[in-house]
């Protein structure tokens, strides 16, 4: 057993879980009419990217079909060339969605893929099957990572989703085939267990979106990294409809910013998080708890977090993701040992 002040080691704790795709913009956008101000794509872009997330995805290429409640829907709903070059300095891969039947004619892809974009992610119904296959080629040719979400994911029989699994793999041939818990449904053990099926079935990798209602996005997401899932979809403030997404802020703290040593990148975090509260009238929840559960510290330990940011004369929340970036570092805990730890290094 370690006691109170016995340092852990938090990297075994965790690991990278799987690649990050963040829905801010996108699933988010429903949040606030997909209306964000132009400069939100290349700052949520350039921001998540640092801090480790793997794939931004932006918006909709063609719109949002009126039953989404969104039929005037702003500049995220109808990705131009222009946002996407934008957000083309991130570090992160870029990716824009498209539901087939919000098309007044299929999309020219290929000033998209100029632009910058890499992932296309084609929204699947099975009364869709002929209009996706086509958006799908189309994006293969144009060099595009073609991903087919099949929503609803709870609302299919499980032989009935390994079906059309199977038949999307066979005939449309994505690179990645994903599972959209789209009425947060679900729980762990189905959620590992349909992509255990989904395997057998495809070539193609696997991901996952978790919606939160009954506060089982995270364990579910675990469950479907663990059953061999390679995507992961999460947001900020867990912006979304269906009771919010996956936490990116969650995500980040306990898979990438461990250790990371990168204060600067946190506090760019936690100002675009207020950014993004301001905008969708979203809390700012804090990351207090998430960082000590992701260190594993005591309740004990947490006080002495708290004592060593008021010490300091510190935000709790940004001491706190200052010690997740230099958890490997620190001699111990103690309020005072962090205290010195954070002089001696000369922060800000």
């Amino acid at each position: 057993m370690r006691d109170h002040f016995t340092l852990d080691q938090p990297e075994t704790a965790a690991g990278r879980a799987a690649s990050i795709i963040d829905v801010t913009l996108r699933d988010g956008g429903f949040e606030v009419g997909f209306d964000w101000p132009d400069h939100m794509f290349s700052r949520v872009a350039a921001v998540a990217g640092v801090c480790g997330v793997d794939v931004v995805e932006l918006g909709y290429i063609g719109g949002v079909p009126a039953e989404h409640g969104a039929p005037y829907a702003g500049a995220a709903a109808h990705l131009t060339i222009g946002h996407v070059a934008q957000a083309r300095a991130s570090s992160a891969l870029l990716a824009a969605m498209i539901h087939p039947t919000a098309l007044s004619q299929p999309p020219d892809l290929q000033p998209y893929a100029d632009a910058g974009l890499n992932m296309v992610r084609l929204v699947y119904h099975p009364d869709w099957f002929a209009d996706i296959a086509q958006l799908a080629a189309a994006a293969s040719r144009v060099g595009l990572t073609v991903s087919v979400n099949i929503a609803m994911a709870s609302r299919y029989e499980p032989g009935e989703l390994v079906d059309h699994a199977a038949r999307i793999s066979d005939k449309i041939s994505p690179d990645v085939l994903y599972i959209a818990d789209t009425c947060g449904g679900m729980a762990p053990e189905e959620v590992a267990d349909r992509i255990e099926r989904i395997k057998k079935v495809t070539g193609a990798q696997i991901g996952f979106h978790a919606h939160d209602p009954l506060s089982l996005a995270y364990a579910n997401s675990l469950a479907a990294a663990g059953a061999g899932a390679t995507f992961l979809d999460c947001s900020l403030l867990g912006l979304g409809r269906g009771g919010g997404n996956l936490s990116s802020e969650l995500m980040l703290v306990r898979h990438r910013l461990l250790g990371a040593g990168r204060l600067a990148d946190v506090d760019a975090l936690l100002a675009l998080r207020g950014e993004l509260s301001v905008v969708s009238g979203w809390p700012v929840l804090p990351l207090l708890a998430r960082v000590c559960g992701a260190l594993n510290l005591t309740p004990v330990e947490e006080q002495a977090l708290r004592a060593f940011a008021d010490a300091a004369g510190l935000d709790v929340d940004r001491a706190a993701m200052w010690l997740a970036t230099v958890a490997a570092s620190v001699d111990s805990y103690r309020a005072d040992d962090l205290l010195a730890c954070w002089r001696s290094a000369e922060q800000p």
